[in-house]
């Protein structure tokens, strides 16, 4: 009973703070090294006809991807004022090294970018889903499809099913995290 009301919790009590830096620091990590993995599998897919082409500076859209992915996962484990305390720390932490000028600029195309994400996730259910046809649309993918998709504006269902098994390794694991740490709101 005692375990139960958390007095014998073993948990290690995190401060909101602490735990934005070393969330981004994490994706931002799994983000410059996966990139490559991603941009390999676009690049030489079997299921496009033409190779897209992405280079190494083309990470900068999908990085604003993967956070609103992870941004938005936090809804299936936090409740209501605690997703916006963390979003707004992450949103924070993400401009951080941007000067106020272009802060500004990066969190207005940040917020319109979160709205086009959101009506994705609308649409096809999922934050993976989501992440997988923004991908998808935002790199132009249909362009290097062949003709029956490229008429149709839809990606190849194996493309695409392969695009969502690899971005499952870039959602933050917060039910892992969650037994060992307690946030402290």
């Amino acid at each position: 009973m005692i375990k139960f009301f958390g007095l014998l919790s073993k948990k290690k009590k995190i401060q909101l703070e602490s735990l934005v830096a070393v969330y981004c620091n994490t994706i931002d990590n799994v983000i410059s090294e996966g990139f490559v993995e991603i941009k390999d599998f676009i690049n030489n897919n079997n299921n496009l006809e033409q190779n897209p082409n992405l280079k190494e500076d083309d990470v900068n859209w999908f990085r604003i991807i993967i956070y609103l992915g992870n941004i938005n996962s936090l809804k299936s484990h936090f409740e209501e004022d605690e997703v916006l305390q963390l979003r707004n720390l992450i949103i924070d932490k993400f401009f951080s090294n941007l000067d106020e000028h272009e802060r500004i600029y990066a969190l207005e195309n940040f917020l319109q970018y979160e709205g086009y994400f959101i009506d994705l996730i609308n649409e096809f259910g999922s934050e993976i889903d989501a992440m997988a046809f923004a991908i998808f649309e935002k790199y132009n993918i249909n362009e290097f499809q062949g003709t029956l998709f490229k008429r149709k504006n839809k990606p190849n269902p194996i493309f695409i099913s392969e695009m969502k098994n690899l971005l499952k390794h870039f959602i933050w694991n917060w039910e892992e995290y969650l037994q060992k740490n307690k946030l402290q709101f």
